[in-house]
């Protein structure tokens, strides 16, 4: 996945900091109020750093693209522990999962029933992706866009651009 994006930080600092930001502009087919584009701001997070003082990761965040290596049975279990952490941290925001390394047929060890039967519950889309190969990662991205402008418009319908009510 970090291949489609602008990726300056060498990967060495996912390992030794547990995230990585890289940035991923989208042009969408939606004319928002402040242009036509939407800058995503990408956090690669593994498993630790999510765990204690690590939720900080998760603080602020409008929407979750939740990558599953399809080579790695265990990556799929990992995503409902991500899903509910940052459900704590950031509330319910729109997350669009990738199941990713799809053109590695004969390694593949999750079937794309099990994605079906995981992603139902949390009422998300789900994309087959190759970051090798680019299968589907811009509509992944695109669909993670989307679901968070429905969001944020939902949630900014009182007209003054506030989260609550007679917030101000």
């Amino acid at each position: 996945m970090r291949r489609t994006a602008i990726d300056s930080i060498d990967d060495l600092y996912v390992d030794k900091m547990g995230a990585k930001v890289s940035k991923k502009e989208i042009i969408l087919p939606v004319r928002l109020r402040d242009g036509t584009y939407l800058d995503m701001i990408l956090w690669t997070v593994q498993e630790p750093a999510l765990r204690g003082r690590g939720r900080a990761f998760a603080h602020g965040s409008v929407g979750m693209l939740a990558v599953c290596d399809t080579t790695r049975r265990e990556t799929l279990g990992h995503l409902g522990d991500f899903i509910r952490i940052v459900y704590e941290v950031a509330g319910k925001i729109p997350i669009v999962v990738a199941a990713n390394k799809w053109d590695l047929a004969d390694q593949r060890q999750i079937p794309e029933a099990d994605i079906r039967h995981f992603t139902d519950p949390h009422e998300t889309e789900w994309f087959l992706t190759s970051a090798v190969t680019g299968q589907n990662i811009d509509l992944a991205f695109q669909a993670l866009g989307e679901r968070i402008v429905e969001s944020r418009r939902a949630k900014f319908t009182d007209g003054r651009g506030h989260d609550e009510p007679g917030k101000g």
